[in-house]
């Protein structure tokens, strides 16, 4: 188990969140407020596009679609969709956005054994924490670790593939986005 890399960006991450809610405030950058942004989500072994809409100053919703590319056998494949409700953690620093989220994740696998074949799927409860960094009023980038109760499959009798327990699931993620 490899919970040693992230432990180093956790620590940044909720670091940079205490510094800079202890930062004097630096003259206000000219930001206009967003309604919505459209983005992508990115590590090493997954892929995803992201859409999140602010309906109050500091409240959101945010969904996200994922495609996984750690796989094995050439037909297995898998994927993952995430809804957060999200709140932005208020700042002096107007280039720094601080945010929390906790909502639903969905989980889908298929394995392929090449003369078996099927699909699991999951739906569970899963969070996160990230911050972002506004370069313009049109952009921003940023980290973020998404949490999720996840499942553990095995091979059972016959040859299926089945969910034999539950797992903590981090992934830590880049993240760029539009502002809208």
């Amino acid at each position: 188990m490899r919970k040693q890399p992230l432990l180093p960006l956790v620590f940044f991450l909720v670091s940079a969140a205490r510094l800079a809610a202890q930062e004097v405030a630096p003259k206000a950058a000219p930001y206009k407020s967003y309604k919505a942004s459209l983005g992508i989500l990115a590590n090493p072994k997954v892929l995803g596009v992201q859409a999140e809409v602010r309906f109050l100053e500091h409240f959101g919703g945010r969904l996200v679609a994922t495609q996984v590319f750690d796989y094995q056998r050439q037909n297995e494949f898998g994927g993952g969709g995430i809804g957060l409700l999200t709140y932005y953690i208020p700042l002096k620093n107007p280039r720094i956005e601080p945010v929390l989220g906790l909502g639903g994740v969905y989980s889908l696998y298929h394995w392929d054994l090449g003369y078996r074949n099927g699909t699991l799927t999951d739906f569970n409860v899963g969070g996160g924490l990230g911050v972002n960094l506004r370069f313009s009023n049109d952009f921003r980038a940023g980290l973020s670790v998404l949490a999720a109760n996840g499942f553990t499959a095995d091979y059972v009798s016959g040859g299926d593939m089945r969910t034999v327990g539950r797992k903590l699931l981090l992934m830590p993620a880049l993240t760029l986005d539009i502002l809208l």
